[in-house]
């Protein structure tokens, strides 16, 4: 997405964000040099877009009908909904020719920043308002105290920008926990995370990289490795970050080709740092591994990522693994892990995707049981497991 493709939405969403009685708001997007003289959109640059939508949503917030509509999807056990879907859906019970448009631009913008992720076959879409504050979500949230936050691009703000109902600007402190409900207006992480997966393992499956195997006999069992705990340390993960997206990359070679064999794998219920989860998950198939070893590395995914970036960089990784030539060897495994974070850009340990642990050289056979990563970042419990062979496609 270039620039001349970003402006229309500019253009659009601010022929739509009505004036708000009492706005203190910074200048526009149409006004913030950020947004015009560069080819390449880069998605740090889109903060003045979350602005606009943050002021367009609290204007709809005016009608009690769509607070209550609102509060329906956003509250107790479910603290993300998708912008999307909430405004197609709330055009929908109340059909008016400006809820109508509104939704449609909303879909049109979606489209652009989908495109601009590497996401645009991948996910259905992205805009989405998070509840980060209190994480696990009032029993009954206060929508005249509420506070809604434009989503930080930069990885260390000074403060955080959020807005109440009479559209005027307050500074949060991003160190201190707020003490009203918050509600983030950006990207749904979650289905980025989902999407981005999705579409990396189809990259490298294209590129002869992603390969199942599931031996000569698929009736025979297969020998699986399952995750059944796993814990990140505490790292003070700021308030406003609405949690960890985490997600596995599981590398080994291919046990048929001198090649490696790569695999995305997402984690959506490692939300917290300092919290032990346990579930059962089956994190990779041993018969996708020659000499029955792996390397698995976890990722933390930031708002700046581009997926296909990602792919490419991973690409790059595998290059350099395999630059050595030869016959394959135990010895590229650890390898193969150390080149593709090496690989990353040095821009991405910013607010894009993160490294969070690597552990090395997993064989198949032995039970680990708390195991610390090598960044001492995260401990896992990884156990063998038997998947009895079932009717239908593998899993």
């Amino acid at each position: 997405m270039n620039s001349n493709s970003l402006l229309p939405w500019a253009l659009t969403l601010l022929s739509f964000a009505w004036p708000i009685r009492g706005a203190q708001a910074p200048p526009s997007a149409l006004d913030s040099p950020a947004l015009l003289p560069f080819e390449q959109v880069d998605l740090a640059r889109l903060e003045p877009l979350w602005r606009e939508l943050t002021l367009r949503v609290i204007e709809q917030l005016r009608d009690p009908g769509f607070r209550a509509f609102l509060a329906s999807r956003l509250g107790p056990g479910q603290t993300r909904a998708s912008l999307n879907q909430l405004v197609r859906d709330w055009a929908e019970t109340r059909p008016e020719p400006g809820h109508a448009k509104f939704s449609a631009l909303l879909d049109g913008l979606d489209r652009d920043l989908r495109r601009e992720m590497g996401l645009d076959q991948t996910a259905q879409a992205i805009l989405g308002l998070d509840l980060v504050w209190p994480p696990e979500g009032p029993r009954r949230i206060d929508w005249s105290k509420a506070l809604f936050a434009v989503r930080p691009q930069a990885p260390a703000p000074a403060w955080v920008e959020a807005y109440d109902l009479e559209g005027r600007m307050v500074r949060l402190d991003p160190e201190t926990r707020p003490g009203v409900p918050v509600v983030m207006v950006g990207t749904d992480r979650r289905e980025a995370v989902r999407a981005g997966v999705e579409a990396v393992n189809l990259g490298l499956a294209g590129a002869g990289f992603n390969s199942q195997h599931q031996g000569a006999d698929p009736a025979s069992p297969m020998l699986c490795a399952k995750l059944t705990a796993i814990r990140l340390a505490e790292d003070q993960e700021a308030w406003w970050k609405d949690g960890l997206e985490v997600y596995a990359l599981v590398s080994g070679i291919d046990p048929t080709q001198a090649k490696p064999n790569i695999k995305l794998v997402t984690l959506p219920y490692l939300a917290h740092d300092a919290t032990t989860y346990f579930p059962n998950q089956v994190l990779l198939f041993w018969s996708d591994f020659r000499f029955g070893a792996a390397n698995i590395q976890l990722w933390n995914h930031g708002d700046g990522t581009n997926y296909q970036k990602i792919l490419a960089a991973v690409l790059k990784g595998v290059a350099a693994a395999m630059a050595a030539g030869g016959a394959p060897a135990f010895s590229w495994i650890p390898a193969l892990a150390d080149a593709i974070v090496e690989a990353m850009p040095a821009s991405w340990w910013t607010d894009s995707d993160t490294w969070l642990d690597t552990f090395y050289t997993l064989e198949r056979g032995p039970s680990y049981q708390d195991l610390m990563g090598s960044g001492q970042t995260a401990r896992i419990t990884l156990v063998p497991w038997v998947l009895q062979p079932q009717a239908g496609p593998r899993p």
